[in-house]
């Protein structure tokens, strides 16, 4: 499948699994996907990180699934990057090197958008992605789980199974334990893309 076929497929996967969901975050979602997904393609060179070799175990996890399935055909086309906007020594190592996103709809990325980012994320297993926040109003659509999550700093982790969406408005502290299975995501930035996030420093880190 060629990488146009592969990314227009890829997005109906993601548009029918949205649908499933009542949810106000999801909605905003997928109005941003409406309005930018079905633009010109764009063609990218594919690179691949060392996070990515998580996938394969995060898809079988997935099981029999459509959308894994359009995803791991897509794998070949995509352009994986790490987000680099917060300091190596403030979001730690183990994140730092243990994770990368796609882009599939944004600036740069195969459907060009204006202020809206849709795409994948993973991260490896046992990793912390320490708290944080940003401007931008945030959708995680986990598609695989069990994960650790908290919207307080310093507050407990509690586990959320796959399939169970995530909304963070906009400078919401959120932070992310991830657990034995690799974290797979579908996400998304409605606004304010441009906008990096910032660690907020909490007492385990100074501890």
């Amino acid at each position: 499948m060629n990488a146009e076929a592969a990314i227009t497929q890829l997005l109906r996967e993601i548009e029918t699994y949205l649908a499933a969901f009542d949810h106000a975050g999801v909605r905003a979602v997928r109005d941003g996907l409406a309005r930018w997904g079905n633009g010109p393609h764009k063609t990218l060179r594919p690179r691949t990180l060392p996070a990515c070799g998580h996938l394969p175990v995060a898809l079988a996890a997935m099981g029999k699934h459509s959308l894994a399935q359009a995803i791991e055909a897509a794998l070949p086309h995509l352009r994986w990057i790490t987000y680099d906007a917060y300091p190596r020594d403030e979001i730690g190592a183990a994140f730092a090197d243990g994770h990368a996103f796609a882009s599939l709809v944004g600036e740069g990325a195969f459907r060009d958008a204006d202020d809206f980012d849709l795409g994948l994320f993973v991260i490896g297993p046992d990793i912390l992605y320490r708290d944080h926040h940003h401007a931008a109003p945030e959708l995680y659509a986990p598609l695989t789980g069990p994960h650790g999550w908290r919207f307080l700093p310093d507050k407990t982790f509690h586990t959320k199974p796959a399939d169970e969406p995530v909304w963070n408005e906009p400078w919401a502290p959120h932070a992310t334990l991830t657990g034995a299975t690799p974290f797979l995501c579908i996400f998304g930035w409605t606004r304010d893309v441009s906008s990096p996030a910032k660690v907020i420093f909490t007492d385990e880190e100074k501890s």
